[in-house]
């Protein structure tokens, strides 16, 4: 399938990926699919890959973007940065390349960008088709009960570019997305979550990995400046404990680099 793709498309869709060969043959056809009848680029960003993510990217009418280096210290949010600096299109998406979107996607999100809303972002639901997703999917569900709110997810969203260029696009943090929509705020832009449009995280999940999500979510809220009692809170009334477990080393880590720069 060949995007209507010029000089200057109506969406550039950024999809950066490490190591996804287990994805992406379901995630880019499921992107090229709702972009059907839109002038549009896809810019696959290659983060340092080791497998066959590549070659599998390359059966599809995308644009590749090798990515041989790490100059941040958060590398998805310089794969970020970096299509950005190449996107020509007049909205940004990102999706990344372990996500499926419905072929309603792109119709049904772009009329919601307006004047005063800058992004909108899709609800992002995991795909249950393994026991430890099946356990994730039935968690997932606690969203509806969150009594301090929802965060947007970042995985699959479509930005206004000229609000991305007013903030120069994405920072070097471990949430580049929540620290997207914190920074358009700033700037007196709205960035609105929508439930009702459903993509699926197709990425298996085990025990370990959900461990580990706990931990980096923890530092995340840390580094985007989300307090101590709201992120305790977040970790009992959602059962994630070890959020604030990952918050607390966040904490020490800049302690102690501050003590060592200051000596």
């Amino acid at each position: 399938m060949k995007l209507m793709a010029n000089q200057h498309p109506l969406i550039s869709v950024i999809c950066c990926a490490h190591n996804e060969e287990g994805y992406v043959g379901k995630s880019i056809p499921s992107i090229l699919r709702a972009l059907q009848g839109f002038s549009a680029e896809v810019l696959f960003v290659a983060d340092r890959c080791t497998d066959s993510t590549v070659d599998i990217a390359r059966r599809y009418d995308v644009t590749i973007i090798k990515k041989r280096w790490k100059k941040w210290e958060n590398s998805y949010a310089e794969s970020l940065q970096t299509g950005y600096l190449e996107a020509k299109g007049t909205y940004v998406s990102i999706i990344d390349a372990d996500i499926a979107v419905p072929i309603n996607f792109f119709r049904d999100l772009l009329p919601m960008i307006g004047r005063e809303v800058a992004s909108v972002a899709a609800d992002v639901v995991t795909y249950p088709d393994t026991f430890w997703n099946l356990v994730f999917y039935a968690w997932e569900k606690s969203y509806n009960i969150a009594p301090l709110g929802r965060e947007p997810h970042g995985a699959a969203r479509i930005i206004l570019k000229s609000a991305l260029d007013d903030i120069d696009g994405f920072r070097d943090v471990p949430a580049p997305d929540t620290s997207l929509d914190i920074r358009l705020v700033k700037e007196g832009y709205k960035s609105v979550s929508i439930s009702v449009l459903k993509t699926y995280h197709l990425r298996h999940l085990s025990l370990r990995k959900m461990i580990s999500g706990q931990i980096t979510s923890g530092r995340a809220r840390y580094a985007l400046g989300v307090g101590f009692k709201r992120t305790m809170g977040h970790g009992i009334l959602r059962f994630r404990p070890l959020i604030l477990q990952g918050w607390m080393l966040e904490w020490m880590n800049r302690k102690a680099t501050k003590r060592r720069l200051q000596k």
